[in-house]
């Protein structure tokens, strides 16, 4: 069975950087970017951190930009979409708060930056005053990465900094899913994928070459745990056979091919070893009679 090639995105003006986080410094010990734990993700809002993160194995969502977001500093103008200042405008223009005034460069949307887009391209210059930051959300698996394996993230909750035991604690109370999400996200890291969510296309992960800015999502990976029994627990989504068609014609549609990671459960799992998982990864296709007939 052939693998379907990553399909290269167009127009991309991004050059690849390293494919992790991991700076030195000049006394030999790896550089720490500072996070925040909310209750719900791990916030990064130092600019610097935000953009090596981000820039370096594509870690995290920026809060408002749809794609690569935007590391501008404080004397640098910000460049917003008409959507993005629409939305600023109606919900914190209002505000009993008074907020100073920031200019801004207002462009035109486009879902696809085309050469006729800058061709026709008319920005204009507006006044913000919502006086909001742009900064990047963590997932929980993410954060857990980047701190216990690369050792190159220091999260606090509280006002106190999270030990990984601390970690794996909290966010295995805060999330269910947390510890089988972590194992799956830590397997496809160790191939060198990009990892990022994947409820855009009805999965739990989308797999990607060097980065979305780069390739478009190769797979959409959906996990099933199974016990020693290979009975079914703990499942989010249902995988009979109706459930499992409709998904994969959704993949087909996007381009994508849909892979389903069966986690062997043991009777216990530790953060700090996974030695007694055993992994499957099903990959599932539509059979056509009519292209197939030849391999009868």
């Amino acid at each position: 069975m052939e693998l379907i090639e990553p399909k290269a995105k167009r127009h991309c003006k991004l050059r690849p950087k390293l494919p992790l986080p991991i700076i030195f410094k000049k006394d030999g010990s790896i550089k720490k970017f500072s996070a925040n734990f909310n209750g719900f993700a791990v916030i990064v809002s130092d600019a610097d951190d935000m953009k090596n993160l981000v820039s370096m194995g594509y870690f995290g969502k920026a809060n408002f930009s749809r794609s690569y977001p935007q590391f501008t500093k404080s004397d640098t103008c910000k460049i917003l979409r008409e959507r993005q200042f629409k939305y600023r405008k109606d919900n914190f223009n209002h505000t009993n708060v008074k907020q100073p005034a920031e200019k801004v460069i207002v462009v035109p949307n486009s879902d696809e930056e085309d050469n006729n887009y800058f061709i026709n391209l008319k920005p204009k210059f507006e006044l913000d005053y919502s006086n909001i930051k742009e900064t990047v959300w963590l997932g929980l698996e993410e954060a857990f990465f980047l701190t216990n394996v690369l050792g190159c993230l220091e999260v606090t909750y509280k006002n106190d900094i999270l030990t990984v035991e601390n970690m794996w604690e909290l966010f295995s109370n805060t999330q269910p899913t947390f510890i089988r999400n972590y194992i799956v996200y830590y397997y496809y890291k160790a191939k060198k994928w990009v990892v990022k969510p994947g409820i855009k296309f009805g999965g739990d992960f989308l797999l990607y070459k060097q980065g979305p800015p780069f390739y478009h999502a190769s797979y959409v990976v959906i996990i099933q745990i199974v016990n020693s029994n290979l009975e079914n627990q703990m499942e989010d989504l249902s995988l009979d056979n109706v459930s499992l068609s409709a998904l994969n014609r959704l993949c087909e549609t996007a381009g994508k091919e849909l892979l389903i990671c069966k986690i062997h459960w043991p009777s216990q799992v530790q953060y700090n070893d996974f030695s007694n998982i055993e992994i499957e990864e099903v990959l599932i296709r539509r059979w056509v009679p009519s292209q197939e007939r030849d391999e009868i």
